[in-house]
């Protein structure tokens, strides 16, 4: 050690530096809430009319009779747990009740994120927090459970971008679940600038299960042409977005607005940066590998 060196943090040094840097995040996230609060008033009834709207077309524009959910989501989500394991379940049947996944041990968080693939907000989500997910993932620190989503139909140029991303997802959690991080990584990374403009065709949606790996590909891709979790997606939209409550133990809130929308412990996020979330699951779990 030099003379510039610090000493070294103890373990419960570094626990109450994380929990501080959650209490000064949350005060900051109430600050500026305080501040937007009234230009929020005003565009808020815009967005209410903008989801009561998604919602509306998806219950008048189906066009895919609903059916049993993709297995291992009976949650409407496939929960990832260490070494990128998927938790199994049965599949949801049609006009069934979503059930939440399992409580974790304790000292094990629960993040639940809501995504649609198409949607550009969830691939800069997830060109930050990727690494630290996967880092939290290999070594058991948090659960992540994944709830796809396809509201951003009307925003795909024709090209039913949110469904079909969405559904082809969902086909790797039926028949490869514990590929299913790695895919849904990979679609949101590779998602094509600007989404309201193109998209991966059927065949890129093929190939991307290939690149990263997906086993019984054919399988996956049969699944993925016919899409075949078309209108299970469909109804866990309108679920998520419109009738609630969403199927996330503890949830604090009670539906989805907007995505990504990210739950830790059934406590919303709204940070900005690894450090912020890593401090955010500190908070709320007593967890030493956040830290």
């Amino acid at each position: 050690m030099n003379a510039y060196s610090e000493p070294k943090q103890t373990k419960n040094q570094r626990r109450q530096e994380a929990r501080e840097k959650a209490r000064q995040l949350r005060e900051q996230q109430s600050r500026q809430s305080k501040r937007r609060k009234v230009a929020v008033q005003s565009s808020v009834a815009v967005a209410v009319i903008a989801i009561i709207g998604v919602v509306a077309f998806f219950i008048t524009s189906s066009v895919t009779p609903p059916g049993p959910g993709p297995r291992n989501m009976l949650s409407d989500g496939i929960k990832i747990g260490q070494g990128l394991v998927a938790e199994r379940t049965d599949a949801l049947q049609p006009e069934a009740t979503p059930v939440p996944s399992a409580e974790n041990p304790e000292g094990v968080a629960e993040i639940a994120i809501f995504v649609d693939y198409s949607c550009p907000a969830c691939a800069q989500f997830e060109a930050v927090y990727s690494e630290l997910f996967r880092t939290w993932l290999d070594t058991g620190t948090v659960t992540i459970e994944y709830h796809p989503l396809s509201f951003r139909d009307p925003q795909t140029a024709g090209q039913r971008y949110a469904t079909r991303s969405g559904n082809a997802a969902s086909c790797v959690a039926d028949i490869s679940p514990d590929s299913f991080f790695d895919y849904s990584e990979a679609l949101l990374l590779n998602q094509p600038i600007p989404p309201e403009e193109v998209s991966l065709s059927d065949d890129e949606l093929v190939a991307l299960a290939e690149q990263t790996g997906v086993p019984n590909l054919g399988e996956v891709e049969s699944c993925i042409r016919e899409e075949r979790f078309a209108g299970w997606l469909e109804e866990a939209t309108v679920r998520a977005m419109g009738t609630g409550p969403i199927p996330v133990r503890d949830s604090q809130i009670p539906i989805v607005q907007g995505t990504p929308t990210v739950l830790v412990n059934g406590e919303e996020y709204v940070g900005r940066s690894p450090a912020d979330l890593a401090a955010f699951v500190a908070s709320v779990e007593d967890i030493d590998g956040a830290e």
